[in-house]
């Protein structure tokens, strides 16, 4: 009889341990690297909130800018792999396969929007999370263009001249130039590059294939001009001006606009909430049906295949496009339009700004996610040294190409 109660008794203290085992999993620390620093305190809200939810998980991010894309290339190929990374779209799939987890079957790509969905599929694979959808362009203050008795916008480069003018007379800089941050040339180079119009995608492969160069582009050559026009109606040392610096500059009156995205708006709007903001479609000629603003998918989440916390990294992707809070994550937090489906419509005025563009048909492509690895970085070192003076608009455009060609062709 004791031997049978001291059987039951161990039977009962093993039943016990598995519960407690059960009921107490292992913790969990997912390590993300990403871009967006403007927004380092939404992400970590976001990490506080799943934490909350899930107690055994710790979202841990890191979140860089300038050098993002060189550190995480160190990262891939030493070995010190995070558990999700943060990428573009398009020729990032092809660029970072090899490292990516196919999620074409999780429960919550069900989630997700087709049309974001396709910035993340390749192969028939669906590779990634897309975050949510962003816009750029020139920023500008209502009041700002109002006082100066501003009221049309322009849409060619001679009209964009004039406002300059206008603006000068009242005592006003027009532009906040963040030339010390390679990618703010990337994104006024895709405005005038987009302008070409026609197959974005052949247009590369001529690139590639030495069928054309830089120098037969002659909407995406007139980025010089536009360049040389924010520069003379620009704030001073725009080559020592980062992002930070370049916001504030906007943000507290010392200048009429600055060429950003919706990300810039949480922090324009920390620093001047009372601040009054439209988007202005860049124009890049004298044709004023190419000024559009350009409008793609931003930051997209890519979960590493080798990852042994991948099942965890994949909870948190359903949650983040499922919850209350994760649908609400990109409009509310972000201020951005959301991905999934459900999500609630932002407030964001930038993001109106956005919906409006779209439904006058007046945007183009993210073009840049069909550029060779690592071109959008080389080009904003080369349109650096143009402002600088080191280099002539015939020698960035040779370069651009050389440089075009040799990306490209590495990558096949």
């Amino acid at each position: 009889m004791r031997r049978l109660m001291k059987a039951l008794l161990l039977a009962m203290l093993v039943l016990s341990l598995l519960s407690v085992c059960k009921a107490a999993p292992q913790p969990v620390t997912i390590r993300i690297l990403q871009y967006g620093p403007e927004n380092t305190e939404k992400f970590l809200d976001m990490g506080r909130q799943y934490h909350k939810e899930f107690p055994h998980v710790t979202l841990e991010f890191e979140i860089l800018q300038a050098d993002y894309n060189t550190v995480l290339k160190t990262r891939l190929n030493s070995g010190d792999v995070p558990d999700v990374f943060m990428t573009g779209a398009y020729n990032d799939n092809i660029t970072y396969y090899d490292y990516l987890a196919d999620l074409t079957h999780e429960p919550f790509v069900k989630n997700v929007y087709q049309s974001a969905l396709q910035s993340v599929t390749y192969k028939g694979k669906v590779l990634g999370f897309p975050l949510s959808s962003q816009s750029y362009g020139f920023i500008y203050d209502r009041d700002t263009l109002a006082k100066a008795g501003i009221s049309d916008l322009p849409r060619t480069l001679s009209e964009l001249r004039d406002m300059c003018a206008k603006l000068k007379a009242k005592g006003i800089t027009t532009f906040s130039n963040g030339y010390q941050e390679w990618w703010v040339f990337k994104h006024v180079f895709s405005h005038c590059m987009a302008a070409e119009d026609g197959d974005y995608v052949k247009t590369a492969e001529d690139l590639t294939r030495g069928i054309k160069t830089f120098a037969d582009l002659k909407a995406a050559m007139k980025v010089f001009d536009v360049i040389d026009l924010t520069v003379e109606y620009g704030q001073p040392k725009p080559l020592e001006t980062d992002f930070n610096a370049q916001v504030a500059q906007f943000a507290l009156g010392k200048t009429a606009m600055c060429h950003q995205g919706t990300w810039a708006e949480n922090m324009i709007l920390s620093m001047n909430p009372d601040a009054k903001l439209g988007f202005m479609a860049q124009p890049v000629n004298e044709d004023p049906s190419k000024a559009r603003l350009m409008v793609g998918t931003g930051g997209s989440y890519r979960l590493c295949k080798g990852s042994k916390n991948l099942a965890e990294a994949k909870k948190w992707l359903e949650w983040l496009s499922a919850s209350e809070y994760g649908k609400s994550f990109a409009p509310e937090k972000l201020k951005e339009v959301g991905t999934v489906k459900g999500a609630p419509p932002t407030d964001a005025q930038l993001a109106r700004e956005t919906s409006a563009f779209l439904a006058e048909g007046q945007t183009y492509p993210w073009i840049q996610d069909y550029w060779p690895d690592g071109f959008d970085q080389q080009l904003g070192t080369i349109l650096q040294a143009y402002v600088a003076g080191v280099k002539t608009r015939q020698q960035c455009t040779d370069e651009l190409t050389r440089t075009w060609v040799r990306l490209a062709n590495a990558q096949q």
